[in-house]
């Protein structure tokens, strides 16, 4: 699968998979002195990209997040990303957690679903290719 590098910033690589209509935020182990400013950015920056370039499937990497996300985090996502994620008319989200996610992923019988008022599941993976078998499916 061929990727492309459409952007990239201190905290993270966005990249573009033609071959696959496919949009990745890949973050970088450079996210742990971030600030939420910066991370805001990032996520921003992916979620322009998705809304403009309408791609089948969106992945975020965070096998390599570092970051804590201050007070209010969360809600500023669901108010200002999520929408631009449900613009983009994308079928699938799919978080690369790795082995030190704490909480149960589709490897432990967690299902996809629509999560923080994304119209499409998001299904949450300790490998890249289980979340790659189950975005194929989209």
């Amino acid at each position: 699968m061929s990727e492309k590098v459409i952007a990239q910033n201190g905290c993270g690589k966005i990249i573009w998979y033609d071959d696959w209509n496919s949009l990745e935020l890949r973050w970088l182990a450079s996210t742990a002195g971030a600030a939420d400013p910066d991370l805001r950015s990032t996520m921003e920056t992916f979620a322009r990209e998705a809304a403009d370039r309408k791609p089948k499937t969106l992945i975020v990497d965070n096998t390599e997040f570092h970051g804590a996300f201050g007070e209010g985090m969360m809600e500023w996502r669901r108010d200002h990303i999520i929408p631009l994620y449900n613009q983009s008319g994308a079928a699938k989200f799919a978080f690369i957690v790795g082995d030190q996610y704490p909480r149960p992923t589709a490897e432990t019988g967690a299902k996809p679903a629509p999560d923080g008022g994304a119209t499409f599941p998001t299904g949450w993976f300790k490998s890249r290719d289980a979340a790659y078998r189950w975005l194929a499916t989209a």
